[in-house]
């Protein structure tokens, strides 16, 4: 019952099914590893549990998290007095393996696309970092051939607005000319956009998912100038955090490049 509430809870404030499925499988694990009530559970007995588990690091921080959230929740909602999980260390994770699109790599994935419904996915998600989720949702209303922009729906029902550049416009034109959807632009849903995605892979042998994507498009926004707190609003994330990991392949050369003396 405890945590179908705060299932309950997360879904009220707008988290992703996906989001929500995450957090009650790691806690009913949890909850069946556990030799007692949750409730009750001591900052030993979730370090025993956590150090017991068989998973790799990576498993053992998902369920950290998870934890750290559910006992934030309780204290909150004045289910407990105290956070069993205050000044507890996360589990250490080496740090993953992220890859990007290169600019190189785009021609070469868009001339291996067959159909103008193809070449439009990859041009978007290159131009303007939408996440797969997002870029599934877009309806023709929320494009502004004009501005040049479309109205995404992210990550907790937020709204934000990102653009594309005359290429991408193009494309866009060419495939409501083709297609004339009247609703959703593509008619995909995320599955499907990964799976035009996964089809473009094995014939070109480019690794292009569409995280690899908006990687691409923070680390090249922030090349070309662009403010990282830009890059953040463009991106949709929360916080600077999740917008560095994204831009983490800008180096010392691009530091130099963008430097500018102080003293004039």
């Amino acid at each position: 019952r405890l945590v179908t509430s705060f299932i309950s809870d997360r879904r009220l404030r707008g988290l992703t099914p996906r989001t929500l499925q995450f957090y009650e499988g790691y806690l009913t694990r949890f909850v069946n590893t556990l030799n007692g009530p949750l409730l009750f559970a001591t900052k030993t007995d979730i370090s025993l549990v956590l150090s017991s588990l068989k998973c790799n690091a990576g498993g053992k921080h998902a369920y950290f998290r998870v934890l750290r959230a559910f006992y934030r929740w309780t204290c909150q909602e004045e289910i407990l007095d105290k956070n069993p999980m205050i000044n507890m260390k996360a589990p250490k994770v080496p740090a993953p393996l992220r890859y990007s699109v290169d600019l190189s790599a785009i021609p070469v994935l868009l001339a291996a696309c067959d159909n103008p419904r193809d070449r439009l996915i990859v041009s978007l998600l290159a131009d303007t970092g939408l996440r797969i989720s997002e870029l599934a949702s877009v309806r023709v209303n929320d494009i502004d051939l004009e501005e040049t922009s479309i109205t995404a729906w992210g990550k907790g029902a937020k709204q934000r607005v990102v653009c594309f550049g005359p290429f991408t416009r193009e494309l866009l034109l060419e495939y409501l000319d083709v297609y004339s959807p009247i609703d959703e632009l593509l008619g995909l849903k995320a599955s499907g956009v990964s799976k035009v995605l996964a089809g473009l892979q094995s014939i070109t042998g480019i690794k292009c998912n569409a995280h690899a994507f908006r990687r691409t498009f923070a680390t090249e926004s922030v090349r070309n100038g662009m403010n990282l707190f830009h890059v953040q609003s463009l991106l949709g994330h929360s916080s600077l955090t999740m917008t560095r990991i994204y831009a983490e392949q800008i180096g010392s050369e691009d530091a130099v490049k963008a430097y500018k003396p102080i003293v004039k």
